[in-house]
């Protein structure tokens, strides 16, 4: 049998190593990811500058990037035509839709269109509502924005690829404070920022049940998360609730009242 043409091709690039990491979500950010490469005891943030691009595995200059980063520019270096040069974001993407749903589906979008063409792929709730982004994407009513990259960021929501669909029988309060208490246990605890900021923000969720509920402390907190942070895990750790506080405030207001608007907080409706 002929051997596969992608382990041919690997093999006339060079030499390739593959490593297997633990299931450990702070391995996605670049710098830890590296870390673990060489091998680190303890997986912590680098602080930058510099940046992978000058000091990078074993402190040579290296490029981080996702796979569909290399597909793509294999596929531009193939078919130059086909790529629009004033596009931002140009080609596909491939959007993961899970949550409340029965079946959960991969799709690939063309970067042009609104995000809501991946819910064809589900049967989806009425009513639903959807964090973008995986663990730390963006809260939101509508998916009605472009797929592309910038679209996404300008919009709050990640660029992850993931769609999770949030029935209305799920309560956002608790669901954003799930993410919060996450970030709380779960950063490398490097920087302030994130350490101290994660650990605030899941106490002030927390005080939400106890009838306090301050928006203006949680948003500034959350500002000073998203740009102070030493990494990407402590700049998105608050935008899950950030950006549920732009669509559903309200709903904060009425568990500091006592009532949960989705029924799913026990003692609260």
């Amino acid at each position: 049998a002929r051997r596969p043409l992608v382990v041919e091709r690997l093999e006339a690039a060079g030499e390739w190593h593959v490593v297997a990491a633990e299931d450990d979500f702070r391995l996605g950010e670049p710098t830890m990811a590296l870390e673990r490469l060489e091998g680190n005891d303890r997986i912590e943030a680098r602080r930058r500058p510099p940046g992978p691009e000058e000091w990078g595995l074993y402190g040579r200059p290296t490029a981080v990037h996702t796979p569909r980063t290399l597909l793509q520019t294999a596929e531009l270096w193939r078919n130059p035509e086909a790529f629009d040069a004033e596009t931002s974001d140009p080609g596909t993407r491939l959007v993961s839709v899970g949550g409340d749903v029965a079946v959960p589906a991969t799709v690939e979008l063309p970067t042009d269109v609104p995000l809501s063409r991946a819910l064809s792929a589900v049967d989806a709730p009425d009513d639903a509502r959807f964090a973008v982004g995986g663990r730390f994407g963006g809260v939101t009513r509508s998916l009605d924005v472009p797929v592309a990259a910038p679209a996404l960021s300008a919009a709050g929501l990640g660029t992850e690829g993931v769609v999770e669909v949030l029935g209305p029988d799920r309560c956002i309060v608790a669901s954003v404070g799930e993410r919060a208490a996450f970030a709380r246990e779960e950063n490398c605890g490097r920087c302030v920022p994130c350490r101290e900021g994660s650990k605030q923000l899941h106490e002030a969720l927390r005080a939400v049940y106890d009838g306090e509920f301050d928006a203006a402390k949680i948003r500034e907190l959350s500002r000073v998360m998203a740009t102070t942070s030493l990494c990407a895990f402590g700049e998105t750790a608050a935008r899950p609730v950030r950006t549920a506080l732009e669509d559903f405030e309200g709903e904060f207001r009425a568990h500091a009242d006592g009532r949960c608007p989705a029924g799913a907080c026990g003692g609260l409706q």
